[in-house]
């Protein structure tokens, strides 16, 4: 009776369970590729056995194919010459360190880098939500071609030269980045690149904020903040040999605090533009370029700036909200020591918890192990012993006894599945219970089957026993 209650109690249980899964999995993305650098199972690049490395599941993956990575540390180079996405798990928690070579399409999003992204030619990319940090050189660098760069939600830091080096031919998109504390230039564009630049804070860069060529190129450049970098807020470049004149619109952007201009001129190797190049070629428009160390435009460019006749434009009270907000981020370092304590505290807790489950897997096996010791006394019984005696009841009692504790293990099972409920372990504790009802079943079956049958001498044994 103690037995079929138990097994009673963990069928319910386990149907309880599986029901809570199909709604998990209602909600859940699928992945075609899963990548687990903590693993420790054999690998096939399922849920259930992730490769061990992201360059592995890349070499795996077919074009289009969707790759998800779990938390963790990938100390790895990557080339992507195949056309695939990559899903971190959690931003902060997902760290690449090394370099990423890209020379097909290529989406990513919400994990972070430790080092750089090279773009070949032609490659289209898609950033969203990264962090780009300690790079060596330069953060993103594209080489020329025809593809577009899109990196908006990011943050590009402390890299060793610029952060972006988008050079000739590019279509690019860069909006709602920080892009701060580079080596170099924030964002550096060569000749011949369209496209928009927009929401930003970059700041605190070694050189400008932003340097661009203006020759053949069309740029919307609105709404950044760009602010206390050792060169000026935005670099405009002219070359004898790239004197094409260019479309550049600046409008609602906050330029303050930069070593040199808001806006500058330049010519890096000499030579003589036209007196109307820089104003057939840049637009500025309500914009506050205010507090600059050498003022706010370049005497030389020859241009002024448009100024919108209110209190304040729109853009101008995000670009001073932008400013707030920043202030903030400038204590990130602290908050960046913190989530490391905080993830250090969670993989500690998750190897506790796994540790305690191995404990549980082990135990059930002795269990288990003694259960079919007793199980093959019961079998080996000839019929016609189990007709004079009946089956062997000190075996039976001995297998109540141990099958007991399969209770007790249920119970540890079941505290530990809470605990590992949003991990791969989860399935591990399912199969585990899983397991418990079918012997408890098999052996239960079994002692009905001896237990009911017809023995002369049996009800000697049985008091006896």
């Amino acid at each position: 009776m103690k037995n079929l209650l138990i097994k009673n109690f963990i069928l319910i249980f386990l149907i309880g369970s599986l029901g809570f899964l199909s709604w998990e999995n209602v909600f859940a993305k699928d992945y075609d590729i899963y990548v687990d650098v903590d693993d420790n199972g054999s690998e096939d690049g399922s849920e259930d056995n992730p490769y061990k490395t992201v360059a592995k599941a890349i070499q795996e993956a077919e074009e289009e194919d969707e790759i998800y990575i779990e938390e963790g540390e990938y100390n790895e180079n990557l080339v992507i010459d195949k056309e695939v996405s990559l899903f971190g798990a959690d931003l902060k928690g997902v760290v690449i360190d090394g370099q990423i070579e890209i020379s097909e399409n290529v989406e990513a999003q919400d994990f972070t880098v430790d080092g750089n992204f090279v773009i070949k030619s032609d490659a289209d990319i898609i950033f969203d939500n990264l962090i780009i940090k300690e790079a060596p050189d330069i953060a993103i660098d594209a080489y020329s071609g025809n593809g577009e760069i899109v990196v908006k939600n990011s943050t590009i830091k402390r890299s060793g030269s610029k952060g972006f080096y988008i050079q000739k031919g590019r279509d690019i998109i860069i909006s709602n980045c920080n892009v701060y504390s580079n080596e170099e230039e924030g964002i550096d564009l060569r000749s011949n690149v369209d496209g928009t630049i927009s929401g930003n804070n970059i700041y605190e860069n070694g050189e400008s904020g932003i340097e661009l060529i203006v020759s053949d190129s069309s740029l919307e450049i609105e709404n950044n903040v760009i602010k206390k970098n050792g060169s000026s807020g935005i670099a405009g470049q002219y070359y004898e040999d790239l004197d094409e004149e260019g479309e550049i619109n600046l409008s609602g952007n906050t330029m303050t605090g930069n070593d040199k201009y808001g806006f500058d001129c330049s010519r890096p190797q000499g030579g003589n533009w036209n007196s109307d190049f820089w104003m057939n070629s840049v637009k500025l428009v309500g914009n506050n370029l205010t507090g600059n160390d050498k003022g706010e435009i370049n005497k030389e460019c020859g241009l002024t700036q448009a100024v919108i006749k209110k209190e304040a434009t729109e853009a101008q009270i995000e670009a001073q909200k932008k400013i707030r907000e920043e202030e903030l981020a400038e204590n990130e370092k602290e908050e960046e020591l913190q989530a490391q304590i905080t993830k250090q505290n969670r993989q500690k807790t998750v190897q506790e918890n796994e540790y305690n489950l191995n404990k549980l897997v082990v135990s059930k096996k002795k269990l288990k192990e003694e259960v079919i010791l007793e199980k093959e006394k019961i079998e080996g019984r000839s019929g016609l012993v189990a007709f004079l005696i009946g089956p062997n009841y000190g075996a039976i009692n001995n297998i109540k006894e141990v099958a007991s504790s399969f209770g007790e293990h249920q119970a540890g099972f079941d505290e530990i599945d809470r605990k590992l409920i949003e991990t791969k372990n989860h399935k591990i504790v399912q199969t585990e219970l899983e397991d418990i009802v079918n012997f408890v079943q098999e052996v239960n079956d079994l002692i009905v089957e001896k237990d009911s049958k017809f023995s002369l001498f049996g009800w000697v044994f049985r008091i006896f026993k």
